[in-house]
């Protein structure tokens, strides 16, 4: 009887040992929240298509279109 108790003890450290040195799900978890926090911030520094970033992208490419639109037209 001794000798099962020792045996299901060591086994049981081992299988412990194992588990604590199994990173792959922690890992994943870990690139899941970074992947998280960069879609949050880019959310904020980008902004909607009135504000931020894309905002000031949109109005330029809006006045581009107009000068473009203008010579165009005037010369047709």
């Amino acid at each position: 009887m001794k000798n099962f108790a020792i045996k299901c003890h060591v086994n049981s450290m081992l299988h412990l040992e194992q588990f604590y040195k199994n990173q792959k799900g922690v890992t994943a978890i870990e690139y899941a929240l970074i992947a998280v926090a960069m879609a949050t911030l880019l959310a904020f520094i980008l902004g909607d298509q009135n504000s931020g970033f894309l905002g000031a992208l949109k109005e330029t490419f809006d006045k581009i279109a107009d000068a473009i639109k203008s010579v165009t037209i005037s010369k047709s």
